[in-house]
């Protein structure tokens, strides 16, 4: 994404072990995460900033950047937190900025649970092995699709770790499912299967045709 879109500042909320955010080289890339789950001293590079901070908190003292080219939402599992990093990341994005939201796609309605403890504890006693989590960020896309009609997305299915990767370009035929953030709040994952063509699925090539269709280098 970045090589197709000429990224150069990166922003990266809810880092974990850094798996993701280690591994890439930007001119600029802030990693945001209130408990980084390993040494940040030893990944330290021109350029990168570690915050140790919410990224409410992040957002509401100033310390981002005016505008990141790709910003990657990975915090909290549930869809306040998600869509309101969302809507604080606007303020730090132009025309071409890219945004990839993890977790957008529960496997099973133990995973679209909000809380992870009881989401495993009640998947061990259906007596079911997998610890998979997702919380309930898919609603978040469903947030997107309805009040923000200048942004589209797709939903990347394909390799092995479901995320949904948006861009501002204008939506033909726009029109709201729901209407009501307060009705978006209660969906439940059988309300995330019944409406699950609205994630627009594809494969990674796919989308990555889509991003060079949108021609978002042109914009920056």
């Amino acid at each position: 994404m970045a090589s197709l879109t000429g990224a150069k500042r990166y922003l990266e909320v809810g880092v974990f072990k850094g798996q993701t955010f280690t591994h890439l080289h930007f001119v600029q890339q802030d990693a945001v995460d209130p408990a980084f789950q390993f040494n940040t001293q030893l990944h330290q590079a021109p350029g990168r900033r570690f915050f140790p901070i919410t990224s409410d908190e992040f957002f509401r003292t100033g310390q981002a950047l005016p505008s990141y080219d790709l910003i990657f939402l990975d915090g909290l599992h549930t869809f306040e937190q998600t869509f309101r990093d969302f809507c604080a990341s606007l303020a730090h994005a132009h025309a071409a900025t890219v945004w990839v939201i993890d977790d957008t796609v529960p496997s099973d309605l133990f995973s679209a649970l909000r809380d992870m403890q009881t989401s495993l504890k009640l998947r061990a006693e259906a007596g079911l092995k997998s610890r998979k989590w997702h919380g309930d960020v898919f609603k978040t896309l469903f947030a997107i699709h309805d009040f923000f009609p200048t942004f589209d997305f797709r939903t990347v299915v394909d390799d092995g770790n479901e995320q949904t990767i948006i861009a501002r370009s204008p939506r033909a035929g726009f029109e709201p499912r729901w209407n009501d953030l307060e009705a978006i709040s209660r969906l439940s994952y059988l309300d995330f299967q019944a409406n699950r063509s609205l994630l627009n699925e594809v494969s990674s090539e796919e989308m990555f045709g889509w991003l060079t269709g949108l021609d978002l280098s042109a914009k920056r």
